[in-house]
């Protein structure tokens, strides 16, 4: 088992993806402020709203393809995952709910262009820790919560599995949303 993952884009072979899990934290305080002051560029995301990597590697594929054509919302490429991530076109609301907050005691963390592992390694400098086992995200994952933010029925949730309700909601995102303003 992988204590975290870098994947290679498909699309875009010169760039990374590097996703990452810390657990057992006191605060997320100091790391949200070297994101928050430049000091560190990646993606804090609250461990809450993730089930799986997978869901984490869809929105941060999404974010770099719309970084590459010059098609993004926010101002950077990490602020985009966070909001490709979430459901709603509202950026503050999408940073609220699935950005990592002071207090957490776990971060879901993804990089993009962190070839050498530098940030990786400072990141975890900065918490004290190795990354976790990535795949233990789905322990944390709060689905009551995730199914309240996404809007999932019950309908659905007994078709499909709450990954792919999920996926299907980052990569369709501008198709669900349009016509319905900053919702």
């Amino acid at each position: 088992m992988a204590t975290f993952k870098k994947i290679r884009h498909i699309l875009y072979p010169d760039l990374t993806i590097t996703l990452a899990l810390y657990t057992g934290l006191d605060s997320c305080k100091e790391l949200r402020k070297s994101v928050m002051d430049g000091t560190i560029v990646a993606s804090l995301l609250k461990t809450a709203m993730i089930v799986d990597p997978f869901q984490v590697l869809t929105a941060a594929n999404k974010a770099v393809h719309l970084s590459q054509t010059n098609n993004m919302t926010t101002k950077n490429v990490h602020s985009e995952i966070l909001f490709c991530l979430s459901p709603t076109k509202n950026i503050s609301e999408s940073f609220r709910s699935f950005g990592a907050a002071d207090s957490d005691t776990s971060v879901f963390v993804a990089i993009v262009d962190d070839v050498e592992d530098k940030t990786l390694t400072r990141i975890s400098e900065i918490l004290g820790q190795s990354p976790a086992e990535i795949d233990g995200v789905a322990s944390l994952a709060d689905t009551d919560l995730i199914t309240k933010a996404y809007k999932l029925s019950e309908d659905e949730l007994s078709v499909y599995p709450l990954l792919d309700s999920l996926v299907s909601r980052i990569a369709a995102k501008e198709i669900i949303t349009a016509g319905k303003g900053k919702s």
